[in-house]
């Protein structure tokens, strides 16, 4: 036990160190994503829905106030342009976070405070929401050329630079959600309940300006981009690239399929009337799964590289989606099933989606590609939360007898991200080396071979 103690420790310690500039900025990459990860807990998902609850907000304004951002988000396509003036940037974008956060948090939760009536309070939250993000989407691509510098090059400490950090900002980010959980549920029924909600997204800004204050603190390198990059070079750049391109597609596809989801939490606490408590401690069993299942799914990583990796874990993943479209207020029982069974796939499926924007990236220029990138992302996921707004407003908060229980149209989309994952899934599972880089394929198909001979020296041994 103590000898494979030390194995994790020098295995963490061989990617987050303070021996080089790397190390030291994949530490604080860490801790940046740790502090992300609470602040993200407090001002969006449950706790974001309960918020618009307060005042009055209906699952049709949750779903438009959520895909809010992602049109804002298309700006982003000047990002490399404006960013491009600049061969010292770090100030500028710490500075463009602050002014974003201090917009959607602070000034989003004082508003309600002095703007009275919903249809009032709804147009201030679009404008708050639509000049924050516009405003932020122009730095935001910034952020993560810097701090790519400090990703590992070699495919297997890559792997468990991702699992470290998953799991210790899961771990850390679901103890407080959980402990958070329980106090607004005992306050549940009570004005302390709002209350409280409030003090959470003061609480999360605190944590943004920690954040920003650690991540000054990391090593600023010079950015690779051509001084006469162009407006249209977001567009055309990465259409040279064709294995970047089937990437961005895999990429795209996932945050259709996720935001077609983004009413789902106002099902679970409105319509099925489940606790922030039952709900959230889901979470923690993600943790928990992240910590005992991660070794398993990095062997798979480095076995079936990252893209058939993704794909097997989402075919396994799609049948837990009908679990979805059969629950009742009565069964917290299967959530607590379902929810079990979809994080052990979760794990792969976190892992492997985690570097597959990175597998292809060119060096050059990489600020326009990661626009690129931002920008089909946004429109796929407003695409998709369009769809699942349309779709939940069928019949509302109004539900329909169907198959013996109150059926709500927001039930219908865990049918179509079932049908989605097994096209998907399949395309990749068969389809891995189109997506895969030729060096990756050379060392996965030289490890196959070793494997196969090893199976050969055994047989004859017996």
């Amino acid at each position: 036990m103590i000898k494979q103690l030390g194995g994790i420790k020098d295995s963490f310690t061989d990617i987050f160190n303070f021996k080089s500039d790397e190390g030291r900025g994949r530490v604080i990459s860490l801790s940046a994503s740790l502090l992300t990860a609470i602040y993200n807990m407090f001002i969006s998902g449950l706790f974001y829905t309960g918020f618009l609850t307060m005042y009055g907000m209906s699952i049709t304004d949750a779903g438009i106030l959520s895909f809010v951002p992602f049109i804002a988000n298309m700006l982003s396509i000047f990002s490399p342009k404006l960013l491009g003036r600049f061969k010292k940037r770090k100030k500028i974008l710490l500075t463009a976070k602050v002014i974003y956060f201090f917009l959607n948090i602070v000034v989003t939760t004082f508003m309600p405070q002095i703007v009275t009536g919903t249809k009032a309070r709804m147009i201030c939250f679009i404008v708050i929401s639509s000049v924050a993000t516009g405003f932020f989407t122009l730095f935001n691509s910034g952020f993560t050329t810097w701090f790519y510098n400090f990703y590992p090059k070699e495919s297997e400490r890559r792997a468990r630079f991702f699992s470290f950090s998953l799991i210790i900002s899961s771990v850390l980010s679901n103890v407080i959600l959980l402990a958070s959980s329980l106090l607004t549920d005992a306050l549940s029924n009570s004005p302390y309940q709002n209350t409280l909600i409030i003090v959470f997204r003061y609480f999360a800004f605190a944590m943004v300006l920690l954040e920003v204050f650690l991540q000054s603190k990391a090593k600023e390198y010079p950015y690779e981009e051509s001084e006469n990059l162009k407006f249209s070079d977001v567009f055309t750049l990465p259409f040279k690239q064709k294995k970047f391109m089937r990437c961005m597609a895999i990429q795209f596809m996932w945050c259709f399929v996720c935001y077609i989801n983004n009413l789902w939490g106002y099902h679970q606490l409105n319509h099925l009337k489940f606790s922030y408590t039952l709900v959230n401690s889901m979470s923690i069993v993600f943790a928990v799964f992240l910590i005992v299942f991660s070794p398993m799914w990095r062997k798979l990583l480095r076995r079936y590289s990252w893209i058939k990796t993704f794909g097997l874990s989402l075919l396994i993943h799609a049948p837990s989606e009908w679990l979805m479209v059969f629950m009742t207020e009565n069964d917290a029982w299967l959530f607590v099933v379902t929810m079990i069974y979809q994080h052990i796939m979760s794990v792969g499926v976190n892992l492997a989606y985690g570097n597959i924007l990175y597998m292809n990236l060119p060096k050059e220029n990489s600020t326009a590609y990661i626009c690129f990138n931002v920008v089909g992302c946004n429109i796929f996921s407003f695409i998709g939360m369009v769809c699942g707004t349309w779709i939940s407003s069928f019949t509302g908060d109004v539900p329909i007898p169907l198959w013996g229980m109150d059926f709500y149209s927001v039930q219908i989309i865990p049918i179509i991200r079932f049908a989605v994952f097994i096209v998907f899934s399949l395309w990749m599972i068969i389809r891995w080396r189109d997506f895969t880089s030729d060096e990756l394929i050379e060392e996965i198909d030289e490890l196959r071979d070793a494997e196969k001979y090893v199976r050969r020296m055994r047989r004859s041994v017996r």
